[in-house]
């Protein structure tokens, strides 16, 4: 069985648990049930340019900040229409859309920030131009890989349950005879709350 040196996660989150009977025995299994905060913002900033414009340009306009190519992600086209004198002029733009990660606690900061850069671009009347949104929030790769499983707090939540199952039956709770545990590290999803674990665990049990 795997064993974790770190208890993190108390017992009150190991609330997950189920049990059978089986002769003179209780297989109990008890998992971990903990559902992390998101610690991160994220935001999408897009930058519109000419069609002649590279990606270098587009670079080179949101240096010093936080994003660089590794944080682009689309490029479009989109058509803009624009009225001069009761006169329509269809044209053609890029949108180079960027998606960047910031913590929480730093939103506001990352705002104020990218506002500067806004109008930065702006006042270069280069033919770029910055718009950014929040769209949502996820919990961070390294609050997720902070995680780790207590295999102690599993098992006093396994004894908990198999106790209430058998008194319930009028038994008395033994040892464990059969344990067996499981993980699945899901921390590459950025959605996903923090690694599965769970033990299977079965006791002896007895008349009163």
């Amino acid at each position: 069985m795997q064993r974790s040196a770190s208890i993190l996660l108390l017992v009150t989150c190991c609330s997950a648990a189920f049990g059978q009977f089986e002769s003179n025995a209780i297989t109990v299994t008890a998992s971990n049930n903990t559902n992390l905060q998101p610690d991160q913002a994220i935001f999408s900033v897009t930058v519109q340019s000419g069609l002649n414009t590279g990606l270098d340009d587009v670079l080179a306009a949101l240096q010093g900040s936080a994003i660089t190519a590794a944080n682009l992600s689309s490029v479009t086209t989109q058509q803009v229409t624009t009225y001069s004198g009761g006169i329509s002029s269809t044209s053609l733009n890029l949108q180079w859309v960027f998606n960047l990660l910031a913590p929480l606690t730093s939103t506001k900061g990352t705002i104020a920030s990218l506002t500067t850069l806004q109008q930065s671009i702006a006042n270069l009347n280069n033919g770029l131009a910055l718009f950014f949104s929040i769209i949502g929030t996820q919990v961070s790769q390294q609050l997720a890989q902070s995680q780790t499983c207590s295999f102690p707090a599993l098992i006093a939540s396994a004894t908990t349950q198999a106790q209430t199952l058998a008194s319930a039956s009028g038994l008395t709770l033994g040892s464990i005879t059969a344990l067996s545990s499981s993980v699945s590290n899901v921390v590459s999803n950025p959605f996903a709350s923090a690694p599965y674990c769970a033990i299977t665990a079965t006791f002896t049990v007895g008349r009163r």
